[in-house]
């Protein structure tokens, strides 16, 4: 059964930082209902504070300790001047923006995610920074973790801003003019609800029969928490006082020291199962009002706010107060009778009316937002847009445009723009932004691709899917496929950018596009009875991509037999390499039966962080691992500089046709890998040898003896983002087409791609593509255009060290899937190999002028795989030579000095085939391979 129905996963960045615990508990609280919106969701973290550099989050913590807990009076003054002085307010949002927003770009390019979630101020401010500067396109939304909002948590540029009771609403609306406001529930964890209190007791260890006072004033134990546990130990034996202090060993410390009859007093420092703590806790007691009072709300757990710390904790403090949430005292005495009179009480749960709330925290809101207002701020002074939770008309979801034509963004999602005193809205948008749209530049890599296409060498990869009848036994429709792709193209935001010029000295730039037709990018041939469809695919692969809209299409092949069709997707070489497309593809896929429910924890474990790159060692290693890195590169790049010329070959010469033609070829996975094992060779560099002597038997004569071939390879695959860019190098390979034994060639294809990868040349290639970028536009073209062309390779040959699932699509099976090369000036022929199910896919793309070349090129591949298995059936290649590195099961891929010890481990049933599936296991040990073959 296809799980087509259900809702697309997401890829989420939660921006948050260490600086107390409330803003992970919101992240962590938003990470739940993610996975439980949209199931199977990758959700990475990224700390605001550590991304801004070194030492920068413990500056941070020091300043905002000393400042609450000994400098109170310069913490309240910095607040009252951002709410006292505008130019103030602005100017330190800018810098602080723009510090963060440099900072976390890396981040979200390497990422790439589709939704934005941020719990920090400072990471706000960065994000709205980009989204200003960079034209950020992705939703982002903002959840105010304080009870009463401050000017340093509003940002009009983020889609939506979430307090958590209406009566903040007001506050956030004269933090920032223009600003999307929503209400939804207090941020916290599921577990956070009412429960039985004596229960909740035993199962903290309490006294069920005392009322539980919890004394809880953050994770740093900020305030007058002594002062507060010695007037309530005083009340007497009625009730049990629980003191949480955090992070403050020294608090622990001095309470447990202190001289209460037993039983009276119970320390705590972190608390994992905070949930239960408040379900047992009849009271309370904090200064604060951040995520420690939101969790007290959402269980129903009164308040008291004690002596609330300066600035945001007194401002918390009265807001709720007023909002009849929360009761304040400031004094021992005021503390023991308010605890005395609710004692006396009936225990009665604390209720936070529900009216105007956003359902699932506001995530889908944030998700579905069709952008900000674009409305000049000097419009919008005193004005902001509420979105309502009570109304129904939400729009179809970001991605996908509404039908009937476009609708108002505003109404489509329940927005009203309104004053602060919340009189009748005068809806103010549709205004166009004054000046250049702001767009994200470009990688150097991904410009790169712009710059080298021609007339007749048009930069576009891709991939063709063989799909079968649906359940039903009928063909899949264009209808049904545009269905699918417009509800995946909100979590596919690499379907939805589009390049546009930022200038004639710059590089181009990224918008992503909100709303996008996937009709517009999807076409259908119906061919007649007896036509396979392979002209309507090679003139699909014949014609070049607009860029005046997202660069990509679709071509649907249907009039098959027995209800097959085939499916073309093509996308241009800017937007990513080929592990970016089969990434976007498998997007679109369901998965044959439904993913089993994610298993929810009361007390998640430490918050997941990611960086723009790894950690680093520090003092000598840090200076080693650098100079070996600076050695490396430079020996990439002399190898570099001192090759020559690639060799002549009639392959190359010159011609201006665009036509294309695909020929594809299927090989068993399980004789592939056989054969890989029997040359004690891993498969990229079997495919690769198969590739060089077929393209030797095809080749027209004369036949140089050697073709230089480019080889992408990845160094570092955790830090490219999966759908998104190209995160490659490049090796030059010169290839023997000479004749000689099948075994032969591979050893010696192995031994030159090991040299190649242990060279350095991919990261040498990687920088000098870097440097590029940093030039001129114009220079950066022409360079690009001088390089990649016949003068320095021949042919290009990609191996994707990726497997492609056999899914369905639209609830029809995928077959096969294979894959598709970009070409180069003059370069007319690009073989590529993908594993999908149990068999290697192999997609052979070349110019129409050398069809008879590439029907050879096919037939000596399957011949060459059928010497190898010969070879290996009659002994003739039993086991790894010497000098070859490896043994025959254990195949080193690459490696350096730093990398030695990384196998992979390759399991086959001997029994199984194409019939049962051919499967293989693979076990890693150690690092990462430092050259892992990826398409270009």
């Amino acid at each position: 059964m296809s799980a087509a129905s259900g809702p697309a996963a997401r890829r989420v960045l939660v921006v948050s930082a260490d600086i107390g615990g409330g803003h992970d508990a919101t992240g962590r609280a938003l990470e739940e209902r993610i996975q439980a919106i949209w199931p199977g969701s990758r959700v990475s973290w990224v700390d605001t504070l550590d991304v801004m550099g070194a030492g920068v989050g413990r500056s941070f913590r020091r300043i905002y300790v000393t400042n609450v807990g000994v400098t109170p009076w310069l913490y309240e003054f910095f607040w009252a001047s951002l709410w006292r002085f505008h130019w103030f307010a602005g100017t330190a949002k800018w810098f602080t923006g723009s510090w963060a927003g440099r900072r976390l770009a890396p981040v979200v390019d390497a990422f790439d995610p589709d939704l934005i979630v941020s719990t920090y101020p400072l990471g706000s401010a960065g994000l709205a920074w980009l989204r200003r500067h960079r034209g950020l396109g992705v939703p982002i939304g903002a959840w105010i973790s304080d009870f009463a909002p401050h000017p340093f948590w509003v940002y009009p540029e983020l889609d939506l801003n979430l307090v958590v009771h209406r009566a903040a609403v007001p506050f956030a609306a004269v933090s920032a003019s223009g600003t999307t406001l929503g209400v939804c529930a207090p941020p916290v964890l599921d577990s956070f609800r009412p429960g039985d209190r004596v229960e909740a007791a035993r199962r903290c260890d309490l006294d069920p029969d005392r009322a539980a006072v919890v004394v809880a004033c953050g994770s740093y134990g900020f305030g007058a928490v002594e002062e507060a546990i010695q007037a309530l130990v005083g009340v007497g034996d009625p009730i049990q006082v629980v003191a949480v202090c955090g992070r403050n060993e020294r608090l622990a410390a001095r309470l447990e020291a202190l001289n209460v009859p037993a039983g009276r007093l119970v320390v705590r420092r972190w608390v994992d199962d905070m949930p239960t703590l408040l379900q047992a806790a009849r009271l309370l007691v904090t200064n604060a009002g951040g995520a420690t009072a939101l969790e007290a709300l959402a269980t129903g757990t009164p308040i008291v706010m004690y002596r609330p710390i300066a600035a945001h904790g007194a401002a918390n403090a009265a807001l709720m107060a007023a909002a009849g949430l929360a009761e304040t005292a400031h004094t021992p005495q005021t503390l023991v009778a308010g605890v005395r009179t609710r004692l006396r009480q009936p225990p009665r749960p604390i209720e936070v009316p529900p009216d105007g709330r956003l359902p699932d925290l506001g995530l889908p809101a944030v998700a579905e937002s069709p952008g900000p207002v674009r409305v000049p701020a000097a419009a919008l002074d005193g004005e902001f847009a509420l979105v309502s939770g009570v109304d129904d008309g939400v729009s179809p979801g970001a991605g996908s445009a509404p039908a009937g034509g476009t609708a108002d963004p505003a109404a489509a999602r329940g927005t009203r723009r309104t004053g602060p005193d919340g009189d009748a809205p005068q809806v103010r948008h549709g205004r166009p932004a004054t000046g250049r749209r702001p767009s994200w530049p470009l990688r150097p890599q991904d410009a790169f691709f712009l710059h080298v296409q021609t007339a007749s060498e048009a930069q576009q990869i891709g991939t063709v899917l063989e799909l079968g009848p649906r359940t039903e036994g009928h063909p899949v429709t264009r209808a049904q496929l545009t269905a699918l792709v417009a509800r995946r193209l909100p979590a596919i935001p690499t379907l939805r950018r589009r390049p546009v010029e930022r200038g004639r000295w710059r590089r181009p730039g990224w918008v992503i596009d909100r709303f996008v037709d996937p009709a517009a990018h999807l076409d259908e041939v119906h061919v007649a009875a007896g036509d396979d469809g392979q002209a309507a695919v090679d003139r699909f692969w014949s014609e070049p991509l607009p860029t005046d809209r997202p660069p990509w299409r679709m071509l649907l092949v249907s009039g098959l037999p027995d209800g097959h069709t085939r499916l073309a997707v093509k996308l241009h070489h800017c937007l990513g390499d080929g592990i970016s497309v089969i990434a976007v593809v498998r997007r679109l896929l369901d998965t044959v039966e439904a993913p089993p429910s994610r298993v929810r924890r009361n007390a998640p474990p430490a918050t997941p962080r990611v960086v723009a790159a790894r950690q680093a060692p520090v003092g000598f290693d840090q200076a080693r691992e650098a100079a070996r890195r600076l050695g490396r590169t430079a020996r990439g790049l002399a190898r570099l500089a001192s090759r020559g010329a690639a060799p002549r070959s009639p392959l190359n010469r010159r011609i201006d046709s665009p036509r294309r033609r695909l020929i594809n070829l299927s090989l068993p996975a399980a004789d592939v890998l056989r054969a890989a094992r029997a040359c004690g060779a891993h498969p990229s560099e079997l495919m690769l040898a198969l590739a060089a002597g077929a393209l030797g038997a095809a080749h027209p004569a004369p036949v140089p003896p050697r073709l230089r071939v480019m080889f992408a390879v990845s160094r570092d695959a955790r830090r490219r983002a999966p759908t998104q860019g190209n995160w490659t190098g490049a090796v030059g390979l010169d290839l023997p087409l000479g004749p000689m034994p099948a075994p032969q060639r591979v050893a010696a294809v192995r031994r030159t791609l090991r040299a190649a990868l242990n060279s350095g040349e991919a990261e040498a290639a990687g920088m000098v593509m870097r440097m590029m970028g940093a030039l001129p536009a114009p220079v950066h073209a022409a360079l690009a255009r001088r390089f990649y062309t016949s003068r320095r390779l021949n042919v290009v040959v990609s191996y994707m060290p990726t497997s492609f699932p056999l899914k369905v699509m639209a609830e029809a099976p995928v077959r096969a899937a294979a894959p598709v090369v970009a070409l180069a000036e003059d370069v007319h022929i690009g073989i590529a190999v993908l594993r999908s199910g149990a068999s290697f896919e192999v997609g052979v793309i070349l110019n129409a002028a050398f069809v008879e070349v590439g029907d050879a090129t096919v037939a000596a591949l399957r011949r060459g795989l059928a010497e190898l298995l010969a070879d290996a059936d009659a002994g003739s290649t039993g086991g790894a030579r010497a000098g070859d590195g490896a043994a025959a099961h254990e195949v080193p891929v690459g490696g350096s000095g730093a990398e030695r010890g990384w196998h992979e481990t390759i399991r086959s049933d001997e029994a199984s085939g194409p019939a049962t599936g051919g499967r293989v296991d693979r076990t890693v040990s150690g690092a990462l391979p430092p050259g892992v073959p990826r398409c270009a």
